[in-house]
């Protein structure tokens, strides 16, 4: 339904975006999720046919952005970040115009603006000036513009901005009912937990780069395994060490602290394998036994920013490499900049 193929931008010598890739396929919901500036929003206005790129290509439903950009457009739904609204307009004059704009004229205008307005509880409102509504309902209007026509592919950026947890409950409905009708849905966030909440697949971008991406069943198994478990083991520190001591390679093991009863906790993550098995056998022959067992809760956030100060020492280490590449160049009389792009 949706392919893009190393879309790039740029603003002079300052990269927005760098060659990012992926495909969304029908009926999914993709999450698409970075911290605030990551090219989150540069990315949905190239897809959306908004931006031109400065290299690479989308295709919607077979149809080029680039060359087919009509009947792309015609086939997708778009919320921007700040909606372009018509505060002079009523609600039900500016989904009307809307769907006008996607081919519905007349009476099936009419109707498709009612449907929309149905689907996100704003029937009540449909008299009233944009203008003079509250920011959670002209978000909801916002949305209802948006899904006009049941686009094939919708992109939303950013769309909880304003809604209160009632109004974020009523979307989630809308979006599961239009995956069921088959729209390909990329979700645009900041906010680990509202992705999750809602999305098949994950990609994850920061500075412009797609540094993670997988099924929701993915990023939740890589979440466990770096989670690992806590153990605690009624015996010294000595005696612990002997039995977590030839698990180091295959695991990081810490010490956390002393138990209630006098034993020691340990934290077991990041495996390469399963432990269990040998980690059962060293304590066995030790003599000793587990008190408890349990998993250890690291929470979806703190993978999801590890993952960020990760891909920012990556940055880190390449920027001090252009800068060393850069000096060599100078004092060899190499200095054309271009080679280092």
């Amino acid at each position: 339904m949706l392919e893009v193929k190393n879309i790039k931008k740029l603003y002079g010598d300052q990269t927005a975006l760098s060659a990012m890739s992926f495909n969304a396929a029908e009926g999914r919901i993709v999450g698409f999720l970075g911290p605030n500036g990551a090219g989150k929003t540069t990315a949905l206005s190239i897809i959306s046919g908004y931006m031109e790129p400065t290299a690479g290509s989308v295709r919607v439903c077979g149809f080029d952005i680039a060359k087919e950009r009509k009947q792309a457009m015609r086939i997708m739904g778009y919320l921007p970040e700040n909606p372009p609204l018509y505060p002079e307009m009523t609600v039900m004059e500016y989904l009307r115009f809307v769907a006008g704009l996607k081919g519905f004229a007349g009476k099936k205008g009419a109707l498709e603006a009612c449907n929309v307005m149905k689907l996100t509880d704003i029937v009540p409102e449909k008299e009233k000036l944009i203008g003079q509504l509250s920011k959670g309902t002209k978000q909801r209007v916002a949305i209802a513009g948006a899904i006009v026509g049941t686009p094939k592919v919708l992109l939303l950026d950013e769309p909880s901005n304003g809604l209160d947890p009632g109004q974020t409950a009523g979307f989630k409905k809308v979006l599961k009912n239009l995956k069921e009708s088959g729209t390909t849905i990329v979700i645009s966030s900041h906010i680990l937990s509202q992705i999750s909440a809602v999305c098949d697949d994950m990609l994850v971008i920061n500075r412009g780069r797609l540094i993670a991406a997988g099924t929701k069943e993915y990023f939740e198994k890589k979440f466990l395994k770096e989670a690992g478990f806590l153990i605690d083991i009624p015996a010294e520190a000595s005696e612990c060490e002997r039995v977590l001591s030839p698990l180091k390679p295959l695991c990081n093991v810490r010490f956390v602290g002393k138990t209630a009863t006098g034993g020691c906790t340990y934290s077991l993550n990041d495996y390469k394998t399963d432990i269990k098995k040998q980690l059962f056998e060293n304590i066995a022959n030790e003599g000793l036994y587990i008190e408890r067992l349990a998993p250890s809760m690291k929470s979806l956030e703190e993978v999801y920013l590890g993952m960020i100060e990760a891909s920012e020492a990556e940055f880190e280490k390449a920027q001090k490499r252009v800068r060393r590449i850069k000096t060599e160049m100078i004092e060899k009389g190499e200095s054309d900049e271009n080679d280092l792009l």
